[in-house]
């Protein structure tokens, strides 16, 4: 049989349990994890030698390791498997789009302000059309373009060069406020500078999850101090929930004030700091639905 003829009898199934061995090189463990019995995985794993002509597997008693081989054909299934699901992700979003469904990914604190109120006026003049939220970080949310599992992202203080590939449009002005415990000295100013944080613990959102806390951050340093950031979490009302219990302050967009949280207070600062909402996809014509709903995002 030519390599060709051969080649086509390698079908996916073969290549995740092959990728299933590779990575846990434990017949029991990799049947485990593809949830069937290690007779079928066994059999899979000599077709395929017997196909491709060659040994991936070198096994003894107390272990299976890959061979050179096996090792090459590792990389090449690892890249083709994300390739073919990147594929998969892609027709799935397409099969949404004509079935007038829209899946978003969305920074929490977004919908906070004005934007849930676009979204239904949206439903209300497209009643064909649904739309699912799904609550992701803002690098989550650039994995998730990619992989087409999600059709648009709202995000914050996008940096329209950060992310090759992924096209964003400005959907609304917001600004960053300073919330505080509600005794707090400052709450007798009527704008609070910026250089007043810097001897104050910082409750700051996490900067592995969000480039906007990177870039309050360096507003801070731009201001002329690095600030003392005590805690670090993911959502602003973990951030909220600090500030009540006096564990420090904490700059969020100041839409999050429009939900009262008690023993908190929203105070203005003197210099204006944006928390802009961005609407993001992946780098490719929008359809008709798609540029209607960024539309309805803008509140037009």
């Amino acid at each position: 049989m030519n390599d060709a003829l051969a080649n086509n009898r390698i079908n996916i199934r073969a290549l995740r349990y092959f990728q299933a061995l590779a990575e846990e090189l434990h017949f029991g463990r990799a049947a485990t994890r593809l949830n069937i019995s290690q007779p079928p995985l066994s059999i899979q794993i000599k077709e395929l030698e017997e196909t491709l002509e060659t040994k991936l597997f070198e096994r003894t008693s107390r272990k299976v390791a890959l061979t050179r081989a096996g090792q090459v054909l590792k990389t090449e299934v690892d890249r083709i498997l994300n390739a073919t699901e990147l594929s998969l992700n892609y027709v799935r979003q397409i099969g949404r789009s004509e079935n007038q469904h829209i899946s978003i990914g969305i920074v929490g604190s977004a919908l906070w302000g004005t934007l849930l109120t676009r979204l239904k006026k949206f439903k209300a003049s497209h009643p064909d059309v649904d739309w699912n939220l799904h609550e992701l970080s803002q690098h989550q949310q650039i994995d998730a373009l990619r992989a087409r599992t999600i059709d648009i992202a709202i995000n914050r203080n996008v940096l329209p060069y950060s992310e090759a590939h992924i096209r964003n449009q400005l959907i609304s002005h917001e600004s960053i406020a300073l919330a505080v415990p509600e005794n707090d000295p400052l709450t007798q100013l009527d704008v609070v500078p910026l250089t007043e944080l810097a001897t104050r613990p910082l409750i700051s959102l996490s900067f592995q999850q969000s480039d906007f806390a990177r870039q309050l951050n360096d507003r801070c340093a731009e201001a002329g101090f690095y600030p003392l950031i005590a805690h670090q979490v993911n959502e602003p009302q973990t951030a909220l929930a600090l500030v009540s219990a006096g564990m420090g302050v904490s700059l969020l967009p100041e839409t999050c004030g429009l939900i009262h949280w008690p023993g908190v207070r929203f105070l203005a600062l003197e210099e204006a700091v944006p928390a802009d909402l961005y609407a993001l996809w992946y780098d490719e014509p929008l359809s008709e639905l798609m540029t209607a709903f960024v539309a309805g995002l803008q509140g037009r």
